[in-house]
């Protein structure tokens, strides 16, 4: 009897004071290093990227300045702006939203929409290409790229206009790496709707072609999703394979909704989506 008496009290100053020693404790028996496993666990759920996407500003400078100063105040680390920053892309328009871009800080980039080619297209210039420099483009943030489509000449197609020469075998190569890694796409004008009509190809049966050449070559290669404006109103549907998020628009004319920009939270490759509201 002694001697299980002494066997007991042997296991309980083992398991009372050794663990620690022996390990027991880092696998969470006794709570510790439990929370301590818990605790990171919820780091590596920590955002780990911050972005803001914004279309259809149509020159309403005053809403563009709120929601820059709400995208900077929410800690996004920069901005795509997914075109019709103007009412007809003349030069004053355009100097006058970049010099807002500018004043607010934060990092942005820009792809041109139907409204901002509209001048370019009837006097054969490139002003925004001029005021904002290349019209196509793609960056990488870790492991995600971001690869900024020019598809705002909606009568002409990718390559309707001066600055986008070479668009297309530019897409299809940049588009290669996205069985690898993470893609995102910004453009102007959404490449399919289930059901609007007020898509790339609208008003031309080659650009609407081009358009399907695309959803193929975007499905193809794996890209996670687009984001696009155009239609000032915000949704987000899957159709032909490809993942589409349509952009509120900034602007308060013709739009049916609140003005809105949306922010995406990337964090352990998962991404939440969350419409943030311009007040008027």
């Amino acid at each position: 009897m002694k001697l299980v008496k002494k066997f007991l009290l042997l296991v309980f100053i083992f398991l009372a004071f050794g663990a620690g020693v022996f390990g027991i404790e880092k696998i969470g028996w006794f709570g510790g290093k439990g929370k301590t496993a818990e605790k990171k666990t919820e780091s590596t759920e920590k955002i780990s990227l911050k972005f803001a996407v914004m279309s259809d500003i149509h020159s309403d400078y005053t809403n563009l300045k709120k929601a820059l100063e709400i995208a900077k105040t929410d800690d996004n680390s920069f901005v795509i702006l997914t075109g019709d920053l103007t009412t007809i892309g003349k030069e004053e328009e355009l100097l006058g939203v970049k010099k807002i871009l500018d004043e607010s800080e934060i990092k942005y980039y820009v792809v041109p929409g139907n409204h901002d080619v509209w001048y370019d297209r009837r006097t054969q210039k490139d002003l925004f290409g001029e005021v904002f420099g290349k019209t196509f483009t793609s960056f990488k943030e870790g492991n995600i790229k971001f690869i900024l489509v020019n598809n705002g000449d909606y009568i002409n197609g990718l390559e309707g206009l001066k600055g986008t020469e070479g668009q297309k075998k530019w897409l299809t190569e940049e588009t290669k790496e996205c069985l690898q890694i993470t893609c995102l796409v910004f453009m102007h004008m959404p490449l399919n709707h289930p059901s609007s009509i007020y898509i790339m190809g609208q008003n031309s049966s080659a650009v609407a072609t081009e358009a399907a050449q695309l959803v193929k070559l975007l499905v193809g290669n794996k890209v996670k999703q687009i984001f696009a404006g155009h239609l000032h109103y915000s949704s987000s549907y899957e159709f032909e394979g490809l993942r589409t998020t349509i952009v509120g628009a900034v602007t308060s004319d013709r739009n049916v909704q609140s003005p809105k920009f949306l922010e995406v939270s990337v964090s352990d490759g998962n991404f939440d989506q969350k419409e943030v509201f311009v007040a008027d």
